[in-house]
């Protein structure tokens, strides 16, 4: 009985294992996700403030 114990108690422990590494690397894939959009939404801003200040100048 207490061998039984053992191997369902390691299994449960390797299915956490990978269980909290697959939510591991799905939040890192979403964090760099939310960078990369992020990133991209400044660069939007960033142009948008470029051009206005290009027309200013050229006024």
């Amino acid at each position: 009985m207490n061998i039984l114990y053992n191997l369902i108690l390691e299994k449960d422990e390797s299915n956490t294992i990978v269980i909290a590494i697959i939510i591991g690397i799905y939040k890192a894939i979403q964090g760099f996700k939310n960078y990369v959009n992020r990133n991209k939404e400044m660069e939007k801003k960033i142009d948008i403030i470029l051009n206005k200040l290009e027309n200013k100048k050229d006024n």
